[in-house]
């Protein structure tokens, strides 16, 4: 199980896992918190359904075709994912960052990937942005 302490409260990434799965439409596949080489941050690899953001995109009157605008229509999906993230981080304590980001689209699943950083406010935003940046890098690996 990976922690990190916010003040004298500890933090799980249980606790992470269930404010995603209750405030989000995305999914936790896969805990990558070792992977930031930190113990001050949690991490993750998320996944969303990328019809229910299509759907939201055309509720938006954006129709855009995959067929005709393939880069355009990712660029949204992405957008909308990332539009999706931030529900994360206003059901997060307040003293709890998060960085977030959208990094690929799997068409052959059907989903949205994304990253999520999770740290103490004390590390500061800055900081928290480097390492999502980072992990960014190593996600494919």
């Amino acid at each position: 199980m990976s922690y990190i302490f916010s003040g004298n409260r500890r933090v799980t990434d249980e606790d992470i896992k269930k404010i995603i799965q209750e405030t989000t439409e995305f999914d936790v596949t896969a805990d990558i918190s070792t992977r930031t080489k930190r113990e001050d941050v949690l991490a993750f690899i998320l996944q969303c359904d990328a019809e229910a953001l299509r759907q939201d995109l055309e509720a938006e009157d954006l129709e855009i075709d995959i067929e005709t605008d393939e880069e355009a229509y990712i660029s949204e999906l992405m957008n909308k994912a990332d539009e999706y993230a931030v529900e994360i981080e206003e059901s997060l304590p307040e003293d709890l960052l998060a960085y977030y980001y959208a990094y690929e689209y799997d068409e052959d699943e059907g989903v949205v990937k994304s990253i999520l950083v999770v740290a103490s406010a004390e590390l500061g935003e800055l900081k928290l942005r480097d390492v999502g940046n980072r992990l960014i890098t190593v996600v494919g690996d």
